[in-house]
């Protein structure tokens, strides 16, 4: 029995708002002894998104009320930004819940998400934070209620990454966790850093550094539109090429490579040396090509190795030249990002 305090932050979101609290009034919530809470927590919008979530709380109260949820909606009083909009929810909560669940203004759950994100701490207390699962969709229900059947476009490079997810929840040790819909137990009593806009890694790490667990729970579903133009999806992996690149200097990077068994460090180890690694790999290949021409080779071994070289140096290259190109799209510096946001809309 588990009581969820839900953190909606909100910045310029008065078109899909309504959308989400009809979303969250639809969904099932973990039986509990004692209230849930849903906050929405507004970072300054100039469009209206306050008016529009208050008439929707009130559209809905009794909905909500009916699952058990009490809401309050609270203006961002600690600091401009995402990561000030998470703590203002994170202290507007207090500790009145069990697990806090942060999930973004702009995706829908499947109904039963959140009773599915609550399980792995109720069947593993060594787990400490649990992210859901993602599925890309080309367009949003406005009234939040999503088709049994809903035409999954979620790309190769989105599927491949959720089996990586598997393997390293097997082992407590998700990296890449999805902020748009994830928890963690409020015991942690961990809060984003300031400045930091990859804030769900940031709070992965967190968890980390203090010995904790974090898994995936795949049956726990969250939607998400894709954005609709080729131009659109560049700004969208921009910031995030962006927010990764920066998390790789995080002032905790030490601290969170040394925690937990061998696995995990050397897991940390791969990620946070990702830049040094690929480097090393496209220079020894480049090297081990070259020197293939030097000497006397037998023709097959000579061209074996060539071929071998170009197979590992040329998609590794082309990965590299996406990641950076990404980061340097919209004339901003790799490293620059902040706890700033705009949300990619159609």
């Amino acid at each position: 029995m588990t009581n969820l305090g839900l953190v909606v932050p909100c910045r310029n979101e008065a078109r899909v708002v309504r959308r989400k609290i009809a979303n969250l009034a639809q969904c099932l919530w973990p039986s509990a002894a004692s209230a849930h809470r849903l906050v929405l927590v507004d970072d300054g919008s100039d469009d209206g998104t306050r008016e529009a979530a208050r008439a929707a709380l009130a559209e809905f109260e009794d909905a909500l009320r009916a699952r058990g949820v009490a809401t309050q909606l609270v203006e961002n009083d600690v600091r401009p930004g995402k990561t000030g909009a998470i703590t203002q929810g994170l202290r507007t909560l207090g500790d009145t819940t069990e697990l806090i669940v942060l999930s973004d203004a702009d995706v829908l759950l499947a109904q039963d998400a959140l009773v599915e994100l609550a399980r792995p701490f109720a069947s593993d207390p060594r787990v400490a934070m649990a992210c859901a699962a993602q599925v890309m969709l080309d367009d949003l229900p406005a009234d939040g209620v999503l088709a049994p059947r809903a035409s999954n476009r979620s790309s190769v490079y989105d599927r491949a990454t959720a089996w990586i997810r598997r393997f390293e929840s097997a082992l407590g040790a998700v990296f890449s966790v999805h902020g748009q819909l994830m928890a963690w137990r409020s015991s942690l009593a961990i809060e984003p850093t300031r400045g930091m806009a990859a804030d769900d890694l940031d709070l992965m790490l967190q968890a980390r550094c203090a010995g904790r667990r974090v898994v995936f729970a795949p049956r726990a579903r969250f939607f998400e539109e894709r954005p609709a133009s080729a131009e659109d999806r560049r700004r969208q992996a921009a910031r995030r090429a962006r927010a990764f690149l920066q998390f790789l200097e995080h002032p905790r990077r030490a601290e969170f490579a040394a925690a937990g068994p061998w696995s995990w460090r050397a897991q940390a180890a791969l990620y946070l040396r990702l830049e040094t690694l690929c480097a090393a790999a496209l220079t020894s290949a480049f090297l081990l090509y070259v020197v293939t021409w030097i000497g006397v080779w037998p023709p097959a071994w000579a061209w074996s190795v060539r071929i071998a070289a170009l197979a590992l140096s040329l998609p590794l290259a082309l990965a590299v030249r996406r990641t950076l190109g990404q980061a340097h799209f919209g004339d901003a510096a790799p490293r620059g990002q902040r706890d700033r946001w705009e949300t990619v809309r159609k």
